[in-house]
């Protein structure tokens, strides 16, 4: 409630936008051609990974959300009628937890591990994936319980998809000398 407190139209302006996920295309089309620069011959196989790993976040987190029931801060009995929203957005019935913190978190670790050699984009990409984040929690639609096991799952699967991506990089590599 602290969070969802501090309405403003600005802050709502830019707590919406950065919310929603398409907004975000430019940022993920510069990382990806960051990432190009670096693995340009087997490009392919981040665009794959990349996809992967949203899916695999999207459809984790469905499969928590609805198999624990939690409800949104919006949809709460308790708190429901408290929660501030922006242009009447509640989102879905449960919130347990966050898809737009799995996955935003999930691609910042993986662009930051293939990239780890220029920090300037370590620090877009979880600047990023903070805003988009919290943005949730300002929005009403999450508990920052939600934010903080999402954040997690998308370090962990961004890091495990990394490891997986350079380990196949470095086999190709060797396979092909």
């Amino acid at each position: 409630m602290f969070f969802n407190s501090f309405k403003n139209p600005v802050a709502d302006f830019i707590m919406w936008w950065s919310s929603n996920r398409f907004i975000w295309i430019p940022l993920y089309i510069f990382f990806l051609w960051m990432v190009y620069k670096k693995y340009p011959k087997n490009f392919w196989m981040v665009i794959i990974t990349c996809a992967l790993l949203v899916l695999v976040n999207d459809q984790l987190c469905n499969l928590f959300k609805s198999g624990i029931g939690r409800f949104r801060p919006t949809h709460d009995p308790v708190i429901g009628q408290l929660v501030l929203t922006v242009n009447d957005y509640r989102g879905g019935k449960y919130g347990f937890y966050s898809a737009h913190a799995a996955i935003s978190f999930s691609i910042a670790t993986f662009i930051s591990m293939l990239r780890n050699d220029a920090p300037k984009i370590v620090i877009i990409a979880f600047f990023y994936a903070l805003l988009h984040s919290f943005s949730r929690i300002y929005l009403g639609v999450h508990f920052p319980s939600d934010i903080v096991v999402g954040m997690t799952v998308g370090v962990f699967t961004g890091w495990l998809f990394a490891e997986l991506y350079v380990k196949l990089y470095n086999h190709i590599l060797n396979k092909n000398k």
